[in-house]
C-alpha cells in the first residue's frame, strides 16, 4: 500500500535536507524506480518531490 499524502509530508518535514540536494536525489530515485519497471514506487517518489517544493515555498500573507 502506498505511503498517504500525510506520511509523505511528515516525511518530509522531519528530513534534515529539503534543499535542492535532496530533490536531485528524489528525481534520481524516479528514474530507478521507472527502470525497473517499478511505477508505484516511481509514483511515490515524485510524490516526495512535491511534498519537498510545497516545504521550500515561502508562507503566504493568507490570514485564517
Amino acid at each position: 500500500m502506498p505511503p498517504s499524502d500525510v506520511d509523505i509530508h511528515l516525511a518530509v518535514h522531519s528530513g534534515s535536507n529539503c534543499g535542492d540536494e535532496a530533490t536531485a536525489k528524489a528525481r534520481e530515485k524516479v528514474d530507478e524506480m521507472r527502470s525497473k519497471g517499478d511505477a508505484d514506487s516511481a509514483d511515490t517518489w515524485l510524490r516526495i518531490i512535491v511534498a519537498l517544493g510545497t516545504f521550500r515555498r515561502p508562507p503566504t500573507d493568507a490570514q485564517h
